[in-house]
């Protein structure tokens, strides 16, 4: 018997990309009927963007506020920023990466406000997207039976100003890292369809053609540009489908069409972390997890690491900075992440296949 129930999907209102784009603000706001904005960033780089190019974008026909966020964010200082926050009653803008923009997504829920996303560099879709990463994720639903936290749900943003001059001026490697996410999606979606034919999970077709849509983009403009790719031309389309990307979770009420194992062995990999002492962009782990996921599905590998080739984004374990033991590890730990979601890696993967998938896809 089919299935009958309301889909509600909640995107976003506005999205401008493009070379000067931040210049759409104001209109974008008026539009909305936007009158007072408390607007957040980081310390220093997109301290100085919002100062020297946001705030003179809106001074005149704004009330606003600015607020910087510290190095090292504690809950605690989300939910008293929140507080002072509701009393204001603003709209909320972000200028800044996903750390930042993780960081209003929760400001967001906790003061049930719409906000504004204004990312200043393409390294991963969360600009777009309602969810935030995982290692805040974990320590929000550790916080969940404390009253500060227990209403917390995603929020999508309600405009997304992309501005192709500023994040063109982003280092390579978080553009890099930009598409090591985007390629993602192909793993994502056959894991997604994995699950749906062996263990039923529900599958949004909509969401997940969307989705591959997205990897697509990207590839045929690397090939088409090849080292050129990271020209506005190329950057202008990578923010559209990390952007689109976003879109697709929102349709389909899950982060599904855009994460599966691959982004299981980059959680498992931030979980290591804290332990090898690393530090690796999120793009370029689930760009070379996906690699090898690929590998596991049977499926064209090669079409990744190609890809990632052309833009010089690392396709082996000593440009990513880690040794075969690490990644081992991560293979072996992903699926307990996220114990519920039914991947290519749910069986379980024996340290010998482990190995045999990092020779077999050449990432040593």
């Amino acid at each position: 018997m089919a299935e009958h129930y309301v889909q509600e999907i909640v995107i976003p209102r506005r999205v401008a990309f493009g070379p000067g784009a931040v210049q759409k603000i104001p209109y974008i706001c008026e539009d909305i009927g936007i009158k007072k904005l408390a607007i957040f960033s980081g310390k220093t780089y997109t301290k100085k963007i919002t100062s020297d190019v946001i705030i003179p974008q809106i001074e005149d026909s704004l009330d606003f506020s600015h607020y910087t966020f510290p190095e090292n964010v504690e809950l605690e200082y989300l939910h008293s920023k929140a507080k002072e926050i509701k009393k204001d009653q603003s709209y909320l803008m972000v200028v800044g990466g996903g750390k930042v923009i993780d960081y209003v997504k929760v400001i967001a829920s906790l003061t049930n406000s719409e906000y504004l996303a204004v990312p200043t560099n393409a390294s991963h879709d969360g600009f777009s997207s309602p969810y935030v990463n995982f290692i805040l994720r974990e320590q929000i639903s550790n916080f969940k039976g404390k009253s500060n936290f227990s209403k917390y749900s995603p929020v999508s943003p309600l405009a997304v100003v992309g501005d192709t001059n500023l994040i063109s001026q982003a280092p390579k490697e978080s553009l890099t890292s930009g598409v090591g996410d985007s390629l993602s999606k192909w793993v994502a979606v056959r894991d997604w369809k994995l699950a749906n034919r062996l263990k039923g999970t529900k599958y949004d077709i909509y969401a997940a053609t969307f989705s591959e849509m997205t990897a697509n983009m990207v590839e045929e403009r690397v090939i088409s540009l090849k080292r050129l790719f990271f020209s506005e031309t190329g950057v202008r389309v990578l923010m559209k489908a990390l952007g689109s990307s976003g879109v697709a979770m929102c349709i389909a009420g899950s982060s599904r069409p855009a994460s599966g194992s691959e982004h299981l062995v980059s959680h498992a990999l931030d979980k290591l972390s804290h332990e090898y002492g690393y530090k690796i962009p999120h793009g370029h782990q689930t760009g070379l997890a996906s690699i090898l996921m690929m590998y596991l599905h049977g499926d064209d590998w090669n079409r990744i690491r190609n890809i990632l080739l052309e833009v010089e984004a690392p396709v082996t374990l000593k440009e990513l900075g880690i040794d075969r033991d690490i990644m081992k590890e991560a293979l072996q730990e992903a699926q307990k992440i996220r114990p519920e979601r039914y991947t290519i890696l749910a069986e379980g993967l024996t340290e010998k296949a482990a190995s045999n998938a990092i020779e077999m896809t050449g990432i040593d």
